[in-house]
């Protein structure tokens, strides 16, 4: 008696629908992405000599922010109106400020906006790790 095996043949893949959802991908990453061509600045840099001169003449400042918004310079605290009389924006070319992690988001922000609003332009953060 002869007996019949099982039809051992791959299952059949058809590739129509993958096609479709390449072709719908395409279509949503179309609309999703902005297709702004960007424009350019034109920078005129005249005084150039002039303002290095005065920037070596400045001195970079470091401060510290404490997590009551007062700020440390040279071993005193300040509130930032004291700060701002203490040290002009005019008189420096960096303004570099320590900030502790106790200090939280909204004193950051607070501060460095009204340091913004007094003309301290130039402004680095630096995040001083835990002493533990």
């Amino acid at each position: 008696m002869k007996l019949k095996t099982a039809n051992a043949r791959r299952p059949h893949i058809s590739l129509t629908p993958l096609i479709d959802v390449v072709f719908i991908l395409l279509i949503f990453f179309m609309l999703v992405t902005k297709m702004d061509t960007y424009q350019s600045l034109n920078l005129y840099l005249s005084q150039v000599e002039s303002s290095i001169s005065q920037m070596q003449d400045k001195k970079a400042v470091q401060i510290t922010l404490l997590s009551n918004g007062y700020l440390r310079y040279q071993e005193h605290e300040y509130t930032l109106e004291e700060f701002s009389q203490e040290v002009p924006a005019d008189t420096i070319s960096k303004l570099n400020i320590n900030i502790t992690s106790t200090v939280t988001a909204q004193v950051f922000v607070s501060v460095k906006e009204q340091l913004l609003e007094c003309g301290y332009n130039n402004i680095e953060e630096w995040v001083i790790p835990d002493e533990n």
